[in-house]
């Protein structure tokens, strides 16, 4: 029987062997061409990434660590969603609702792994790490699609990232010292776009503390400088805030 989700190991597909072994087991997958190799397809009857994937729109395709460099052919057609530590391949004319996405993606993880657990350099810490990040992934996704919107759209986008980043940050007690800085980028972001009816006392405060707490944690990040002028900037706009509260 034929997978109802297709997850594909790019490298296999590049020989010959794997490919006709791989067909006898997904009769409802297609294959373009006799293996997986982007230049000449024609000629070599091979296929590139977005051939693939054109003969199996049918089904919800997903990628996981990542697409090859070597085959940037999908990006004329696709775009990637994320999807938990994967990424969901879809056509880029298809509709983005960034609220469902949002929820659909939401309770995908049950990783019970504690942060940090294991020993430098270990491959056990980098599929942790990895695991760790992918929560963060459709926040991080809808904040740097924000960054390309416009005013209303813009701070939908950044109002939903920053309610994801603090639903998944506030829930944990030891977390990746990089969601600190996420957290706090949207905080400030969603602030620029006038707050969405979030207070603009409680954003400032946010960003200032996950900002500070993000320094504590990576003092010797090559932004720091700039985080710091950040920093100063946000409790002068604060202090500012609650003068004309006061008056």
């Amino acid at each position: 029987m034929a997978c109802k989700n297709l997850y594909y190991v790019m490298q296999m597909m590049t020989y010959s062997w794997y490919m006709g072994k791989l067909q006898k087991h997904l009769p409802g997958v297609t294959f373009p061409g006799r293996w997986w190799d982007p230049v000449n397809t024609e000629e070599k009857k091979t296929f590139s990434i977005e051939q693939f994937l054109k003969h199996n729109m049918h089904r919800p395709v997903f990628v996981c660590i990542g697409l090859t460099e070597g085959d940037p052919s999908w990006k004329r057609s696709f775009s990637r969603w994320p999807w938990g530590v994967c990424e969901q391949l879809v056509p880029v004319k298809t509709p983005f609702d960034p609220e469902k996405w949002a929820h659909k993606t939401l309770e995908l993880y049950n990783w019970s792994q504690p942060n940090d657990s294991f020993h430098p350099g270990s491959w056990e810490r980098v599929a942790n790490e990895e695991m760790w990040q992918a929560r963060m992934k459709t926040a991080f996704f809808l904040f740097d699609l924000a960054e390309n919107m416009e005013k209303e759209q813009q701070a939908r986008l950044y109002e939903l990232s920053y309610n994801l980043y603090c639903h998944i940050v506030d829930a944990q007690v030891d977390y990746p010292a990089n969601w600190d800085k996420n957290l706090a980028l949207a905080a400030e972001g969603l602030l620029r776009s006038g707050g969405r009816g979030h207070g603009l006392d409680s954003l400032l405060s946010r960003s200032i503390r996950h900002f500070s707490r993000y320094l504590q944690r990576e003092p010797t990040d090559p932004q720091s400088k700039a985080i710091r002028s950040i920093i100063t900037h946000l409790r002068k706009e604060r202090d500012k805030l609650r003068d004309r509260q006061k008056g």
